[in-house]
């Protein structure tokens, strides 16, 4: 489902929540929670895009992350798929060959649109961010349960946020109203959230009043 606009967070409290991660004591924690926030937040990746974040997708002279049509999940138990593919593969096999058959293609994005380069080069925090996954892990290393929990203790040290103020979605929402508001057009904002009809790109589109208030500016 698309991310919902209630779900983004204010430009204030991203800030607030980048600033809670370095109240995390695990230095290790820290630096991955702060990771995710930003390439959640800034580059809307999707939560299962964000589990399989690769080093391979990462194209370092274009500054891009080229989300492939597949790649190969071994994040499970002995190398096996990871608990998100596993439920992705349960809800679409009907029988015990349909699993073995569909098992071979996941990881896989969520549409055949969402397979698309995702351009960085806007934030040096993100590019760093990314940096630093790719030199220490290869690309997010863990399961999509361990990037909840980094995010929740984020939350849960940042004073001015509820404990459920977002959420992987929500960055993604978060993101999608970050670059709508800056006056990314509508068919360059569904390219780089990778969503298959205009419409939802249009829900974000003057979410704030903040493209209005810029033509107003620029008339003025």
């Amino acid at each position: 489902m698309p991310p919902t606009r209630e779900s983004a967070l204010t430009e204030r409290d991203f800030e607030q929540l980048l600033q809670a991660t370095y109240r995390l004591k695990d230095t290790s924690a820290s630096l991955e929670a702060r990771a995710i926030i930003l390439i959640g937040g800034r580059l809307g990746l999707r939560p299962g895009e964000l589990t399989h974040l690769s080093g391979e997708w990462i194209d370092w002279q274009r500054e891009m992350i080229r989300i492939p049509s597949h790649h190969s999940c071994e994040k499970g138990q002995n190398g096996g798929l990871c608990g998100y593919c596993r439920q992705a593969v349960s809800q679409q096999s009907d029988s015990p060959s349909d699993y073995a058959s569909l098992r071979k293609k996941y990881w896989q994005p969520k549409t055949p649109a969402a397979a698309r380069a995702v351009p960085f080069h806007f934030s040096s925090r993100v590019h760093i961010a990314l940096e630093f996954l790719d030199e220490q892990h290869g690309g997010w290393p863990y399961s999509l349960s361990t990037l909840q929990r980094r995010l929740d203790s984020a939350l849960k040290h940042a004073p001015d946020l509820r404990s459920n103020a977002t959420s992987p979605h929500g960055l993604r929402a978060t993101a999608a109203s970050y670059h709508a508001g800056r006056g990314l057009d509508m068919t360059a904002l569904r390219a780089m959230f990778g969503w298959k009809d205009l419409e939802t790109a249009q829900q974000y589109l003057n979410v704030d009043g903040a493209m209005t208030r810029r033509a107003l500016t620029s008339i003025h």
